[in-house]
This record gives C-alpha cells, sequence and structure tokens, in this order.
C-alpha cells in the first residue's frame, strides 16, 4: 500500500483502481473511497470536495486497508447515507442497500398519492425495520403520514429509534409476526425488508454475507420461510385496498408473487427486478378475512 499521493484527490484515483482490483465494481469503490476519505477529514461526504486539494489524511489508507478485505465502508465508519442522510449503524445491524431506495421511493409517491386524494394522515407500517432506513425516511418525505416501525434485533431497534429523532417515526423492539394488532385491518401502507436469502446460497456479496447480522439474511431452505410470515401479518394490518411492497432475492421473481396469490387475500401480487433484487406490490382484497 503506498500513501504518496501528494493530494487527497490523487489518492481517492489512487485507492479507487486498488478497490476495483479487488473485485469491487468501479461506481461502488468509487463512492466507498469518497466516504472513507469524507470520514477521515471529517466531513460530510457532499463537503469532502472542499478537501480534495488537500493534503491525505493520515487515516484514510488505514480505512482502505481494511476495506481491501471487503469490509464495508460503512462498518468502518459506522454509519450510512441513504437518500441523502445519514443513518447510524452499530455492530450487528444490517447495512441499507440501494435497491432499498427503489421500493422507498415507490412507497414515498404512494403516501403522497394518498394524501392528495383526501386521506389526511395515511398510515404505514415498516416490519423488520433495520436501522430504520424506510420507516424514517418516509417520515422525512412525508411528514403527514403518521409512521411505525417494528424491529426483532434490539441492537438495530436501539439504532432506527436514535436515527428516527426529530421525525414523525416511532419504533419499537418487537416480532414483526405479531407487530401492532390493535392496528388490524386500519393500514394504508406496509413495506418490509424481510430475511430472504435460502440457507446454502452464496450468490450474495462477501460485504453482505460475512457481515450483515445473520438474522438479517437467511430465510430457511427456500428463503420464503419470513416472507409467508410476512404475507400474514400484512394481510391482517391492511385495510381493504391497502398495498404491500416487499422487497425479495432476484431468484424469487416467480415464487413470491405466487405464494401471495395461492393465499386468496390478494387481488393483486406482482414482483419486478430491482437494481439488485427484487420488490413485490401486492394489494389487500376486499373479501377474504384477515388470517387468524
Amino acid at each position: 500500500m503506498t500513501a504518496a499521493a501528494p493530494t487527497l484527490a490523487q489518492a481517492l484515483d489512487e485507492a479507487t483502481g486498488q478497490l476495483t482490483g479487488a473485485g469491487i465494481t468501479a461506481d461502488a469503490a468509487r463512492a466507498d473511497t469518497r466516504l472513507l476519505a469524507a470520514h477521515a477529514c471529517q466531513v460530510a461526504p457532499g463537503d469532502l470536495d472542499t478537501c480534495l486539494a488537500g493534503p491525505v489524511p493520515p487515516r484514510f489508507w488505514h480505512y482502505v486497508r481494511r476495506r481491501l478485505t471487503r469490509e464495508p465502508a460503512e462498518r468502518i465508519v459506522g454509519h450510512a447515507y441513504f437518500m441523502g442522510h445519514r443513518f447510524d449503524l452499530a455492530p450487528g445491524v444490517f447495512v441499507p442497500k440501494p435497491e432499498t431506495e427503489e421500493i422507498t421511493r415507490d412507497a414515498i409517491a404512494r403516501l403522497e398519492a394518498l394524501v392528495r386524494r383526501g386521506t389526511p394522515a395515511p398510515l404505514v407500517v415498516d416490519l423488520c425495520a433495520g436501522p430504520g432506513t424506510m420507516a424514517v425516511t418516509l417520515a422525512r418525505h412525508v411528514p403527514a403520514a403518521r409512521v411505525l416501525g417494528i424491529e426483532l434485533s434490539q441492537a438495530a431497534a436501539r439504532a432506527a429509534r436514535r436515527n428516527a429523532r426529530g421525525t414523525g417515526a416511532r419504533i419499537v423492539q418487537g416480532d414483526a409476526r405479531d407487530a401492532f394488532p390493535e392496528l388490524s385491518g386500519t393500514v394504508d401502507l406496509v413495506v418490509t425488508n424481510p430475511p430472504y436469502i435460502p440457507i446454502g446460497l452464496r450468490t450474495s456479496a462477501p460485504e453482505v454475507l460475512e457481515h450483515d447480522p445473520p438474522l438479517a439474511l437467511w430465510a430457511g431452505e427456500e428463503g420464503l420461510g419470513m416472507i409467508r410470515a410476512m404475507e400474514r401479518t400484512a394481510a391482517r394490518l391492511l385495510a381493504p385496498g391497502g398495498v404491500l411492497l416487499l422487497e425479495h432475492g432476484s431468484y424469487q421473481l416467480a415464487s413470491v408473487p405466487a405464494l401471495f396469490r395461492a393465499t386468496g387475500r390478494w387481488s393483486h401480487a406482482s414482483s419486478r427486478p430491482t437494481c439488485n433484487d427484487g420488490c413485490l406490490t401486492a394489494v389487500r382484497n376486499n373479501t377474504c378475512a384477515p388470517p387468524a
């Protein structure tokens, strides 16, 4: 590892080349080096350009060496940025992923449409909330919405509550399978990014398989165990016509909609690919009784 680059701008180029040589995509390598450099300079990533002509902070190359082992940049610095906002992390807390941004933008558009159509305070629930990524972002972008989230991991729930400060989102620690019984049949929108990787599947990157908490990843032999549970919870929570947005694997684009259609509780269930995975959109029907 060389630290001879005289300016931070040159060090960023050199570090990006080293990360791409280690198997990290060019876009991710550039984003990661900027995040690491901003942390070393003690500035926000958006302010990093003011430091590029200056010297290389001593800690920068230490962070790059760690990243070369495929330790996620977000874990190195202790926080992640999602849709322009900082989310604090902690050991054992899932790192937000870019594919979740597509689902979150869809949810924002749906909530804004509900407000325009005369629902003054639409109710949204985030199941398996992690560090509060979706719940907190929805509360920031649609302040009229009532946003609740639930997370099983105590460490993640604590991080989510910290991230929710100053927003209208309320995060509780608990099991998403039994979430908010007092809200059954009243929720307008449910969002969830549950565990969905089949046991033994190794298609995900080392950053995920070796550093994200197992509780947030593995979901039985088919990867459908927690998705089945979320189908039941969402069907119980949603009002007739309410919508569920559920993140799942790219290898589940057929199996997840089929699972939902087979229950008879959904008037529509279809999946689309996202940048890395898939998203199910399901609409609660008006006829089938919710699960007991």
